[in-house]
């Protein structure tokens, strides 16, 4: 990890903290905007503003993208969020599915800000800084784990929940890069897998907690990775095909 990618981490840590901060400060909830989910997208503007002779450009809407892999972007993860319930009901059924009592519409529209604001510093900036040295399996598996660990929140849970919670966000992040890199990592197609991958966490806030929920997540997830990885395999074993300073606006 060279460390322009330090940086840009440390930089996402701090940003993400002072975001927490003002949220508290200012007395909003968490169950309406969640505002350190800026803090990736703010530390890759900052980065690309100090170091910008050296830094990719973000690629952020493309006319030339067909529309049928804008609906793949958002029926995979639907598809995964159904094949993670099916499985739960089978192999966890005393666990219950409600949507969440204090739910706020507010939340839905900002999901989809905060997913922009992730996506912006971990698919548009880090992924694709990484791209050009790496394979694609290497910088996917790098990603995923730098934003598993970025989700401070959840250590709480334990050190199995984490361990599951990795493997999902890796898997998350191997099928995202299937899905965009050879878009130029598109800021619109990442933010809309990450926001179909948010919206059934109102139907599963009873068991998000939960580590046997998250085995199952974890698993399921896996399997549609390593699906994708074998698919896409050529992708995956070989470095990024453009250079950062090729890439389109």
């Amino acid at each position: 990890m060279d460390l322009k990618v330090f940086l840009f981490y440390i930089l996402t840590l701090i940003f993400t903290f002072l975001l927490a901060g003002v949220q508290g400060a200012l007395g909003f909830s968490s169950r309406t905007i969640i505002l350190s989910q800026w803090g990736p997208g703010i530390a890759a503007l900052l980065m690309i503003m100090v170091f910008r002779k050296s830094e990719a450009k973000l690629s952020l809407f493309d006319p030339e993208i067909p529309r049928l892999r804008y609906l793949l972007t958002a029926l995979i993860p639907a598809g995964g969020a159904l094949l993670v319930y099916v499985m739960h009901r089978i192999f966890n059924p005393e666990l219950t599915f409600a949507v969440d009592a204090n739910f706020s519409w507010v939340l839905v529209l900002w999901m989809h800000l905060g997913a922009l604001g992730e996506e912006l510093g971990w698919r548009a900036y880090l992924n694709k800084r990484l791209n050009p040295d790496l394979s694609g399996l290497a910088s996917s598996l790098l990603v995923g784990v730098l934003w598993a660990f970025w989700h401070v929140g959840l250590y709480a849970n334990g050190a199995l929940y984490m361990a599951y919670f990795v493997l999902l966000m890796v898997s998350y992040s191997l099928v995202m890069y299937a899905l965009v890199e050879e878009m130029g990592f598109n800021l619109l197609l990442a933010g809309i897998f990450h926001v179909v991958i948010n919206i059934p966490n109102l139907f599963f806030f009873r068991v998000i907690d939960d580590i046997a929920f998250m085995r199952t997540r974890g698993l399921v997830w896996a399997a549609i990775a390593v699906v994708t990885v074998l698919i896409k395999w050529s992708l995956f074993r070989s470095g990024g095909k453009m250079g950062k300073d090729s890439l389109r606006l």
